[in-house]
């Protein structure tokens, strides 16, 4: 990927971003609501088989002392939320630039930046919902609220750099997103959002969620937000790594096929 060249076409970036936000809910009744609508039904979902199925004590914030199922789920599932929708939106977002890619030129990587940063916009509404629910209940979190933000941006470049890769792949091959559907579903119930890692009482499954993409995320949010402790030097230092060597190879993917999408489509 061609920095100067993302630059230089910078106003193209804002307009995509902004029809992808436009055209999100379209025709919808329920329009930008669908977006906090459904965690919370997943909310209601996981809350009735972990506190009333399999009978679970909803974990305890340390040192917070907050013990709320509905808030822990949420902290986590928002940020995978992001994560997964971005990639699985970005992964057709080559093939439904066709068009456009055979007529103008224009840095292709635009299609899924467009993609990540409207929902990332997303992001930012629910997470001030999560927020806003969180002091009500107690927890104290707007002073790590800049640590936060960090983390999320991280976050939205290691989705970029994952969401290029397939999106390149899946330009020449359409099972990609067939794989991401089983990917996605194995990386949600490999992540600690419905499962605590300290009562799990499985070591090999906590150390998949530790050093595990998505579980080192969610796990250091967790601390910021459910918590209220600062994440270790090593656990920042590990999201800076999966940050920058996800958007490095997915950049350098995506650019040593991008010269191949107007034939391929």
């Amino acid at each position: 990927m061609s920095l100067r060249s993302a630059a230089a076409h910078r106003n193209l970036l804002y307009l995509l971003s902004l029809r992808e936000l436009r055209t999100r809910y379209k025709r919808s009744l329920l329009g930008w609501a669908w977006s906090l609508l459904n965690p919370l039904v997943q909310l209601g979902i996981f809350s009735v088989i972990f506190l009333y199925v399999f009978e679970q004590n909803p974990p305890v914030g340390d040192p917070s002392g907050l013990q709320s199922f509905a808030l822990y789920f949420l902290v986590g599932f928002i940020p995978f939320n992001f994560f997964s929708i971005s990639i699985g939106a970005s992964i057709g977002a080559v093939q439904g630039g066709a068009s456009l890619i055979k007529k103008v030129a224009f840095p292709h990587e635009h299609l899924v930046l467009s993609v990540i940063a409207a929902q990332f916009v997303t992001l930012m509404i629910e997470l001030a919902v999560v927020v806003v629910a969180l002091l009500i209940a107690g927890n104290m979190v707007l002073p790590w609220l800049p640590v936060v933000f960090l983390v999320l941006v991280l976050l939205a470049i290691f989705s970029t750099g994952v969401a290029l890769l397939l999106a390149a792949g899946n330009a020449f091959f359409n099972d990609v997103s067939y794989l991401w559907t089983i990917a996605s579903q194995l990386l949600f119930y490999s992540t600690p959002i419905i499962w605590n890692p300290e009562t799990v009482g499985n070591p090999v499954l906590t150390q998949v969620a530790s050093w595990g993409p998505t579980g080192a995320f969610v796990m250091a949010l967790q601390e910021l937000l459910y918590d209220l402790q600062m994440p270790s030097a090593l656990r920042l230092l590990q999201l800076a790594v999966y940050a920058g060597v996800s958007f490095a190879f997915g950049a350098w993917a995506f650019n040593k096929l991008s010269p191949r999408f107007a034939e391929e489509l």
